[in-house]
């Protein structure tokens, strides 16, 4: 019996309901509770999920509550967050914590979007099958909307996401795609994750006290310093117990930019195209066995890899205040009653074992071509106008 390419699911993960999109290619799910993309499989991987799936059972954000839930996943502002993540979340409308007025008022940490409840608005059978999902966020006063679509043959998912701002000022927002990869497709000295990053940036200190790398820290992608000489090459995902992030900034001459995460122990490249100008930021966050609390009960391994606005998580206030970073804006702009649209590809190859790494990927017309670092190339029929137009701003 053959699926309907749109699939309203009562249990998509721990019991939670959402939606699958099929193709002949695979399937991609999400969830309701935070709108969070959990699922990505090809059938020539049914077994290979790239996008992290947490350790512990996981809840709508809507079940959670600071008494009852904080033993199980933690205290606000962080704990609504972890009760629900999986996979690719939304950071909308600021990226990292709230400040301690905002905590105390109730904000969670990375936007209300990733602690909403969404819904479905449409849904398309035909052509590209797909859904439009999205939530309403009451203290932001913005009307957040995604389109996601799937070829039908081949492993293209093409993805619009609409912000309006329903208020009459302009507001300063990070728009933050925390695209997370776990096991076992992330793998120690076996995945390895490329961007056409120029430079970067360690966090401070005080985000952790294993970082393997020298805080605060400036350097060219991908070396980052060691503490005591040499370089750590942050394309590779090392042993250790450890918890870092590096904030990386992407070619300011490119149009169109991407993050390639490739596994080929596994036969696997997960990327994302999207244009520089909507994500100039990448940000790199690597947890392994490092933290404690909970729900990550020294268990965890994964990697987040986030296009964004926005180099660091930090409050919004801080964001703001800090200004640019290498002459790069660290925020955007939401103007006052209008919808600003950002695209982005989201694409599955097949790899083989002795891939070495992503060169660079060009978009063309009716494909997408992928230069293997030794100069090999991949090819993927796609629809390259779906980011080479200019990026829509609606009164």
């Amino acid at each position: 019996m053959s699926l309907s390419p749109v699939e309203l699911v009562n249990d998509v993960l721990d019991g939670r309901s959402g939606f699958r999109l099929h193709a002949a290619w695979g399937y991609l799910a999400a969830v309701l509770g935070g709108g969070h993309i959990c699922q990505l499989v090809s059938r020539a991987h049914l077994d290979l999920n790239p996008l992290w799936r947490p350790p512990w059972h996981t809840i709508d954000p809507e079940r959670y509550s600071p008494i009852s839930g904080e033993e199980r996943f933690g205290a606000l502002p962080d704990g609504r967050l972890l009760a629900g993540i999986a996979g690719h979340s939304l950071s909308f409308d600021h990226f990292g914590p709230p400040s301690q007025e905002e905590i105390a008022a109730g904000l969670s940490t990375h936007g209300e979007a990733s602690a909403a409840t969404w819904q479905v608005f449409c849904e398309f059978r035909e052509d590209r099958p797909g859904v439009e999902y999205g939530a309403h966020l009451p203290v932001a006063q913005i009307e957040f909307r995604r389109t996601l679509r799937v070829d039908p043959v081949h492993a293209v998912v093409y993805c619009q996401e609409k912000a309006r701002n329903l208020t009459h000022a302009d507001r300063p927002i990070s728009w933050t795609e925390h695209v997370t990869v776990g096991p076992p497709f992330l793998e120690c000295e076996a995945t390895v994750v490329d961007m056409p990053s120029t430079r970067g940036k360690v966090n401070p200190a005080s985000y952790s006290n294993r970082m393997m790398i020298i805080p605060d820290a400036e350097f060219h992608w991908p070396h980052a310093p060691f503490d005591g000489g040499g370089f750590h090459d942050l394309r590779t995902t090392p042993d250790g117990c450890y918890l870092r992030y590096t904030a990386q900034l992407l070619d300011p001459g490119r149009t169109v930019a991407y993050t390639a995460i490739a596994n080929p122990r596994a036969g696997l490249l997960l990327i994302y195209l999207f244009r520089r100008a909507d994500f100039p930021w990448v940000g790199n966050w690597e947890e392994r066995f490092y933290s404690k609390t909970a729900p990550w009960d020294g268990n965890t391994f994964c990697r987040g890899i986030e296009f964004s606005s926005t180099p660091f998580a930090v409050p919004k206030r801080q964001t703001i205040s800090n200004g640019p970073l290498f002459h790069e804006s660290t925020y955007r702009w939401l103007p006052a009653l209008s919808e600003t649209l950002v695209n982005y590809m989201t694409l599955l190859v097949d790899i083989p074992s002795d891939f070495v790494g992503v060169d660079e990927i060009s978009v063309e017309a009716d494909q997408v071509v992928i230069c293997e670092s030794r100069g090999k190339t991949y090819s993927l029929p796609a629809d390259g106008s779906f980011l080479t137009g200019e990026t829509l701003v609606q009164q």
